[in-house]
Parts: C-alpha cells; structure tokens; sequence
C-alpha cells in the first residue's frame, strides 16, 4: 500500500517544493515574459527559489518553458550556467546573484554570443531581517 506523506517535502521531487515569490525587477518579469514565447527554455539554477507559478502568470510568463534545474553533484552554479549557455538550449538563464560580479559579467558576454541572456536573481536563503 502507498503512503503519501504530505507534511514533508522530498527533496528529490521538485514538484512537491513549496514556491514563494522570487524578488525579481519589474523589467526582468518583463523581459522574461518575452523570452517565455520562444522555442527555447528559461532554465532556473538550483540556487534560485523554484519558480512561482502565480507570480509568473501574473507577469504574463508562458511557464510551459521553464525548467527549475537540480543540483549537480559535481559542478558549481558557475559552471552549471556556463554549461547551459553553451549547450544552446535556453533563451534564458536565472542564477543567484551568489556569483561573484566578475564572473556575472563574464556569464553575461558568453551568453551574448551564444543568443541567450542571464539574470541574476537573490538565491535561497540570502533572505536579512
């Protein structure tokens, strides 16, 4: 018999992750609702809060694109979203803002050259009283 537990969350399944509002610009909920009509994907790294279906719908973000990705056991946020840019599958990469500025910068040139573009967002647990 199948128990279902509904107290707890598995960290394994994402979809069973409770959401919270991210603290994202205006302009990039804009900027992300164009980008939500492509034929590419908006990939959140797992460093990101998981992305909030009310709050993107109410920006007007198609979500049927965006893939909240898990954490990797062997690489860095860093190479993660450079990996990604370079696969050519996202029109769209949201990482925390954890990374550091210069690789932020050096993130955001690769991804103009690979016809994607990169926000950096506040990641989980950076939230001050």
């Amino acid at each position: 018999m199948l128990q279902l537990r509904t107290n707890q969350y598995s960290k394994y399944n994402t979809l069973a992750q409770p959401t919270a509002a991210m603290n994202i610009d205006d302009s990039v909920m804009s900027r992300l609702s164009g980008l939500s009509h492509s034929h590419q994907w908006i990939l959140f790294t797992s460093d990101c809060p998981r992305p909030d279906f009310n709050q993107f719908s109410s920006s007007k973000v198609s979500c049927n694109k965006i893939i909240h990705m898990k954490p990797s056991q062997s690489m860095s946020e860093l190479e993660t979203v450079t990996k990604a840019i370079k696969s050519g599958n996202a029109c769209a990469i949201v990482a925390s803002n954890n990374i550091d500025q210069v690789n932020q910068a050096l993130l955001k040139t690769l991804a103009s050259h690979h016809e994607c573009e990169v926000f950096f967002v506040e990641g989980r647990g950076q939230k001050y009283h």
